[in-house]
């Protein structure tokens, strides 16, 4: 692809900031031109920003906890493909991104020229991921694996499944405690329909761990 790639990178590691744009300007000519943040609301807050991207590069796992798959979605509904920059392991999280427009995948650990194939493919409108991926994209036609919880549902799972009482999830929440315990009912319900049973607090907290939700800190 002839021409500078406006590349926007996001990752909140200094290192990956400072190392990608270095390690790709070895090996891609002419260099792509770099924007780096460390949200995506900062990316699409900069000055850079309204003009877009060929590609953004992101990493799933932000230290602002978002959520990986609405950062995809946010970034793709402005028409930027989205290549993620990882090294998340479990199949559900990159399911759910791919699920929410990413174009690829690659993993921290492989070498520049990969990195480098991997941009130029979403940036030239293709899908780019191997068969280290292969797995989150079939989960995706299995996706009655992971059951839609409500957003109110996933909060109550978040916070009881991280050893907060029932009582202080009400209150944080601002509910009763009885709407409480329905949500983490129906959250278990469905947990249990999708052949994966949730019936006690460390089985929801183990569901929501293997589904890559993040816990708040306890009480």
């Amino acid at each position: 692809m002839g021409g500078w790639l406006r590349v926007g990178l996001i990752d909140d590691h200094p290192a990956i900031s400072t190392g990608v744009p270095a390690g790709l300007g070895q090996v891609i000519d002419p260099a792509p031109v770099f924007t780096d943040a460390k949200t995506v609301d900062e990316l699409v807050t900069s000055e850079v920003g309204a003009d877009g991207f060929d590609v953004v590069i992101l990493d799933v796992r932000l230290a602002d906890e978002s959520t990986p798959e609405d950062n995809v979605r946010r970034l793709s509904e402005r028409g930027w493909p989205v290549l993620l920059y990882t090294r998340e392991p479990r199949p559900a999280v990159l399911a759910r991104c791919f699920a929410a427009g990413a174009r690829g995948a690659v993993g921290k650990h492989e070498d520049w020229p990969v990195l480098a194939e991997a941009l130029h493919a979403v940036a030239a409108g293709e899908l780019y991921y191997n068969a280290e991926w292969a797995c989150a994209v079939e989960a995706m036609s299995d996706s009655h694996r992971f059951p839609e919880l409500a957003p109110r549902e996933l909060e109550a799972v978040q916070l009881y499944a991280a050893g907060i009482p029932a009582k202080s999830v009400a209150r944080r929440m601002g509910v009763s405690e009885t709407t409480v315990k329905e949500y983490l009912r129906r959250a278990g319900k469905k947990y249990e329909d999708a052949g994966r049973p949730a019936a006690t607090k460390t089985g929801l907290a183990q569901r929501a761990m293997e589904d890559g939700f993040y816990f708040p800190v306890k009480e």
